[in-house]
């Protein structure tokens, strides 16, 4: 019986997809394509990958509309080790601190059926998953199929992809996609805000599930390095905008440096759709900037000196109203904002544009904040957990660079 409801399950999410497609021409998270990274989009992104994951946030596309977001990460263990950690959901508490319990429906074949609870300060939730296992090996890979068929996190699915790249080393692909529209009250209500907060949620999920996954297989393989280093100067990343412009057209990407388990600094950069004129011209207005932090926030010039130009901000999101007060100081290249006081007060964000040939601007944003310095919410999410926490960094600087984008077409209307 176990096992028909198992079944059931999957069939019963096909067929549902199947009928919502014919109906509107999309269809669920739980089934929808997730896309992969091929072998030229990987060995552009080799020299960031030696400095830590790489975020791909897809646009949205003809399957869905909810974009995924796909994760890569060098590990430095072997694929079958990573394969191991991935593959037993039943050992997942061990390692991954903020999930409280896994407990296993049923096993068939290739297909575990097991529910979850995660934990953090706040509040707790949970959720029901199946995982497919497909035939791999230490020379061509592994790979797993994961789908999200209820709780507090919605609907969703996550594929695995393990790639060798020698005796000790793998590079592992993770992409997911998350819809919390009909999920629980709180990300309900976070999800009303728009696909801006449920990407924020997809990133911070995936890096946590991600890095916990990197660590216990560098852990297994005796490759682990811990600790906590002191963080490095903010500096402008090298990123060859030419080369990244064909997977820039699929969407953003977010590039972290860090060591161990400490993070310097996150970079993000896309394409702005628009001439480097319009672009820089949202940049160097505080208010116009003010109002591309987030999707919904709004700005207003304080003082203008020599210093530069002080703004207030604030974002008044359900449950997560934040706000305060930044510096920004405009220059032909670089554009520099400060936080002052309220939230992310010791942040540091730059921005530079690229002009492509026929006009198009470049956006490179790089960025170094605590989201400690949050409201109380966000710490008490954050609280004990270093990877929620980075993921969190990661979402914020893409949603920058979304919002920016957002303005930047408004203005030009």
């Amino acid at each position: 019986m176990r096992r028909f409801l198992t079944v059931f399950i999957l069939l019963a999410a096909w067929s549902g997809s199947a009928y919502a497609e014919r109906q509107s021409g999309k269809v669920d998270a739980s089934v929808a394509r997730l896309g992969a990274l091929n072998v030229e989009e990987r060995a552009l992104l080799a020299p960031h990958l030696a400095h830590g994951p790489v975020l791909l946030t897809e646009f949205q596309n003809r399957q869905t509309d909810l974009p995924a977001v796909i994760y890569a990460a060098r590990i430095h263990a072997p694929a079958k080790t990573i394969a191991g950690v991935i593959g037993k959901p039943a050992e997942y508490p061990r390692f991954m601190n903020a999930l409280t319990s896994v407990d296993i429906r049923e096993v068939s074949g290739q297909m575990t059926a097991f529910d979850w609870s995660w934990g953090v300060t706040l509040f707790s939730l949970t959720g029901q998953n199946v995982m497919t296992s497909y035939p791999g090996n230490s020379t061509r890979g592994y790979r797993f199929d994961v789908r999200t068929t209820g709780g507090d996190l919605g609907i969703g699915r996550v594929m695995w992809r393990v790639y060798p790249e020698g005796p000790n080393r793998s590079l592992v692909v993770f992409a997911s996609r998350l819809d919390m529209r009909n999920a629980n009250y709180i990300t309900r209500q976070l999800a009303s805000e728009g696909n801006s907060v449920n990407r924020t949620v997809n990133v911070a999920v995936a890096m946590v599930t991600l890095l916990e996954v990197k660590a216990e297989a560098e852990r297994r393989a005796g490759t682990l390095i811990d600790g906590i280093y002191a963080t490095k100067p903010l500096r402008r990343p090298r990123v060859d905008m030419d080369g990244l412009r064909s997977l820039l057209a699929r969407g953003d990407l977010v590039f972290m440096d860090m060591d161990g388990m400490t993070l310097h600094s996150v970079a993000v950069v896309g394409r702005a759709g628009a001439s480097e004129r319009r672009v820089r011209r949202v940049m160097l207005d505080p208010e116009e900037f003010g109002k591309s932090l987030l999707h919904g926030s709004c700005a207003e010039v304080v003082e203008r000196s020599e210093k530069g130009t002080r703004f207030e901000w604030e974002i008044p999101i359900p449950l997560l109203h934040v706000g305060g007060e930044m510096i920004l100081r405009p220059s032909p290249s670089v554009v520099s904002v400060d936080g002052i006081s309220g939230t992310l007060s010791r942040g540091q964000w730059r921005f530079d544009t690229y002009r492509y040939p026929g006009g198009e601007a470049g956006v490179i944003a790089w960025a170094t904040f605590d989201p400690a310095d949050s409201p109380k919410l966000i710490r008490k999410l954050i609280a004990g957990n270093t990877y929620f926490s980075h993921g969190f960094v990661a979402a914020t600087q893409l949603a920058v660079m979304r919002s920016l984008r957002t303005r930047v077409h408004l203005l030009g209307r």
